[in-house]
């Protein structure tokens, strides 16, 4: 009678809700609501972005750019302001359980970078049922490089020669795989799927690391150059008017490779991030001139900080003026979804039909 009374009175077990996925046929539009966390792990900052429950409420988080400044930095450009960048993440949202575990997906940022550069995709991805996950690389982020720009240097200057993503991105896939089985993701993604996406020197990190770990079943560089020496399911992307990493660079890796290559027309080095929101020519504008600043290394942040941002002129031949980057992410977001939708996933897509802004070459 005892054990009956107990277990009458013991308390339900907590019945998780499932809520499937049910997304528009347009991969460049966005799906379910999106949550991100961060999480400080083995020394990293995790920045974690994941599909989140319909009842998901609360503004849309506001990534202040500032934070990534060092203080260094910010001591010798007094009263500097950056912009709010907009994302349509909300932060420690619910996390969403669907019918089927989510595909798990690394991000890796180029040189002056860091882990929100390209947070359109990232949380796009995230929308259409991923889990993406990225990190600081410490010798090319935009932490290391701009102390460099002073002469001498200020601390915090710490470029690396050597690719720092390397151990970065098989450190992510450890947290991932602790994740999976503890923790507020456990039981809600898949690490038996496994992508990486990358830009410009985190493109060709991208390929180095694809080609090593075998764990990883698909790749998408952005504006890379490095060539894929595994049988590995990888499409090629670039800007037509990338002056930092030539299109033609890209097609090459693309043709040597054997994989397919993806041109954005008028799209510049950073339309594959939300870099153009950081306005460097403003930021640079109050440091020419001065005798405690590198000439050289400031023109070179400039130019690399502003490729693919109008209204800054191309340097390209044939290129008058970059595409409009919100209207090239469009496309971009299409291409991304779909390659990773085919090969993660298992289903059928089109990488560019219906986007006059692309050109496909086998």
């Amino acid at each position: 009678m005892v054990w009956a009374f107990l277990l009458a009175c013991a308390p339900e077990p907590e019945i998780t809700k499932v809520e499937p996925l049910d997304l528009p046929a347009d991969r460049s539009e966005s799906g379910v609501p999106v949550g991100v966390q961060t999480i400080e792990w083995q020394g990293l900052s995790v920045e974690v972005w994941y599909p989140a429950a319909d009842s998901t409420r609360g503004a849309p988080e506001q990534v202040d750019l500032l934070d990534w400044v060092p203080p260094s930095v910010l001591e010798q450009l007094d009263g500097l302001v950056l912009p709010l960048l907009a994302t349509s993440a909300v932060r420690d949202a619910e996390v969403r359980f669907a019918e089927e575990p989510f595909p798990v997906v690394l991000f890796s940022h180029g040189l002056g970078g860091m882990r929100v550069q390209s947070v359109d995709l990232s949380t796009h991805l995230a929308s259409r049922g991923y889990v993406v996950v990225a990190t600081e690389h410490v010798g090319r982020s935009v932490g290391d490089l701009l102390p460099c720009l002073f002469q001498p240097p200020v601390e915090g200057c710490e470029l690396s020669f050597d690719d720092p993503a390397i151990a970065d991105l098989g450190l992510l896939i450890d947290w991932a795989e602790s994740a999976a089985d503890d923790g507020f993701l456990a039981g809600t993604f898949d690490m038996e799927r496994i992508g990486v996406f990358g830009h410009s020197a985190g493109g060709d990190s991208t390929v180095t690391y694809g080609d090593i770990d075998e764990r990883i079943d698909a790749i998408f560089p952005m504006s890379g150059r490095e060539v894929v020496t595994r049988d590995l399911p990888v499409v090629f992307i670039a800007g037509e008017c990338d002056g930092a990493v030539p299109a033609e660079s890209t097609a090459a890796a693309a043709a040597t490779s054997g994989a397919p290559y993806v041109e954005v027309a008028g799209a510049g080095h950073l339309a594959f991030s939300n870099l153009c929101d950081l306005d460097l020519t403003a930021l640079a504008a109050p440091l020419v001139g001065r005798d405690d600043v590198n000439p050289i290394f400031l023109d070179m942040i400039t130019t690399l900080g502003t490729d693919g941002c109008p209204p800054t002129p191309p340097i390209v031949e044939g290129c008058t003026t970059y595409a409009d980057p919100d209207e090239t992410a469009r496309p971009i977001r299409q291409v991304l979804t779909a390659h990773f939708d085919i090969h993660l996933r298992g289903q059928e897509a089109d990488l560019v039909e219906g986007w006059p802004a692309l050109s496909l070459t086998p």
